[in-house]
This record gives structure tokens, C-alpha cells and sequence, in this order.
């Protein structure tokens, strides 16, 4: 038995499609499993990663895990899966771990995957350099005016498509000679923010305006929503983000077919921006 958690989000819900599919036996932990709309088979458990109480039914005769941290993260899941007879635990963590704990938000995926280091399970840690689906908070502004307006407009990153993510860690929950990988995760090619826009603009058939908000307008509005030391690691990472701008091929190595393009991306999500 294969746990899928997080399995209503983006990269998830395709972990359950694809191991389903492939005829494994999933199961797929949701706060609110009468609203995941799995496919018959897919067996579907209540549980909340932050409460460990919760937890006993879904790791049940299970195997394997896709663990996907949650915002608020507890780190003591790793620990109960291995205590509950889990063997093996493939992580969505992050590129960004490359930088180092004195990153905020580099120390949040590093702390986890320690923490399934520490339980004595094997693993296997998925590092995607960022997502294409972060472009859906543009859509309201681009139904409403037409304009994107963001910070960090001209970082060039080779974000991926969750669908290649959920490919990869479904190699990595199925297949043998899996422990102890890092898998660095990218897109096929490296774009800005701007560039982003002018593909949204090109499949919708409409021109997109492009404003990249100043550091110094962008780290007072962060500050209203977000606490300080995650502000400056934001804008850690941005300074830093050559690091990240590499296309690397371990999409097509792991599962035989290249990653999605962000224009293929817009293409299968356009009414969303509409």
C-alpha cells in the first residue's frame, strides 16, 4: 500500500492518478476526503498531518509515502510512519534546500528532510527548482485588468509542471534502486516572470501588461502577510537565483518523457485566465 498526502493538490492528486492508473494500491490522505473526487479503487482516509492522532488508520499496512509537508510544518511524521511499519518515504522538498539553513526558507525543507533521515526509513528527496502552478495567483488580475504586477519580475527560473513532479515521485514510489536520491526537478526551459506574462498573453490571444514592483514596495507589502526572517529569505533566494536558472534532464532521465513546456502548461489551464 502506497499513502499519498497532500493528495488534493496539484502535484498530489496526480501521484494517486498515476499510481492508480499503473495498478498500485493507493491511498489518499485528506482532511476532507468527501470532496477528493478520486477515481474508483483509489482508497480515500481522513487525517491531518498536523495531528498525529489522526494518522494510525492511514498508515495502516502502508509501505511507502509521498509526503508533501505541510505549511505549518511538523516534522514528527517521518518518526510515526517508520514507527507504523513505512519503509520507504519519497519527500517534495525544494531546490531552494541547496542554499543552506541560514535561509528561512531553505531551513524549513532541510529540517524535513532530516527529520526522515532521522526515522530510519529509506527516502527519497524531490528538489523542483519552483511551480508553474504559482502563476494561478495572476489570474484575478488578468481576468479583472489584464496586468500582472509582482516583485522579482526578471529572476529566470525553469519552473515545472506539477504533472512532471507527480511523474517523477511516482517513479520513485513504484520502482527499485530509489533510496537515498536527490532528484533535482526542472522545467525544459528557463523563463522570468515578464516572459511568463507574454505566454499567458500569446495563448489567451490578448496582450498582458507586465509591472515588476520595487524591492523596497515589494518587502512593505510582504511584510503585511508574511513574517520578517520568510521576507528576507524571499529576497535571499532572488538575489541567489542564478543558482536555480539551470535546466537540468532528470525529468526525462527518471520517467522516458521531456517536461512540459510553461506554454503547454498555459495551453491545458487557459480558462483559468479567462
Amino acid at each position: 500500500m502506497i499513502l499519498v498526502t497532500g493528495a488534493t493538490g496539484s502535484v498530489g492528486r496526480e501521484v494517486v492518478r498515476l499510481l492508480h492508473k499503473d495498478g498500485y494500491r493507493v491511498r489518499a490522505l485528506s482532511r476532507h476526503p468527501e470532496k477528493s473526487n478520486f477515481p474508483v479503487g483509489v482508497e480515500m482516509v481522513a487525517g491531518d498531518l498536523l495531528k498525529p492522532e489522526s494518522l494510525s488508520a492511514a498508515l495502516d499496512g502502508v509501505e511507502k509515502v509521498f509526503w508533501m509537508l505541510p505549511l505549518a510544518a511538523d516534522f514528527n511524521f517521518p518518526r510515526i510512519a517508520r514507527q507504523s511499519g513505512v519503509r520507504h518515504i519519497v519527500l517534495l522538498s525544494a531546490a531552494t534546500a541547496e542554499i543552506g539553513v541560514e535561509n528561512a526558507i531553505a531551513r524549513l525543507h532541510l529540517n524535513a528532510e532530516q527529520a526522515v533521515r532521522e526515522s530510519g526509513t529509506s527516502w527519497t528527496f524531490l528538489r523542483p527548482s519552483g511551480f508553474m502552478t504559482d502563476v494561478f495567483r495572476w489570474k484575478d488580475s488578468i481576468r479583472s485588468e489584464g496586468v500582472v504586477q509582482i516583485p522579482f519580475g526578471d529572476l529566470s527560473i525553469p519552473v515545472i509542471d506539477s504533472r512532471d513532479t507527480a511523474a517523477v515521485a511516482a517513479k520513485a514510489l513504484s520502482s527499485d534502486g530509489q533510496e537515498g536520491k536527490v532528484y533535482m526537478l526542472t522545467g525544459p526551459e528557463s523563463l522570468t516572470r515578464r516572459q511568463q506574462a507574454a505566454i499567458i498573453g500569446k495563448v489567451l490571444g490578448r496582450e498582458i501588461e507586465f509591472e515588476s514592483i520595487p524591492d523596497d514596495l515589494a518587502r512593505k507589502h510582504l511584510l503585511r502577510h508574511m513574517p520578517a526572517e520568510m521576507v528576507e529569505a524571499l529576497f535571499d533566494l532572488s538575489n541567489q537565483g542564478q543558482k536555480f536558472s539551470e535546466v537540468l534532464p532528470t525529468v526525462e532521465e527518471v520517467t522516458g518523457q521531456p517536461p512540459r513546456t510553461f506554454q503547454q502548461w498555459v495551453t491545458d489551464h487557459a480558462e483559468a485566465f479567462l
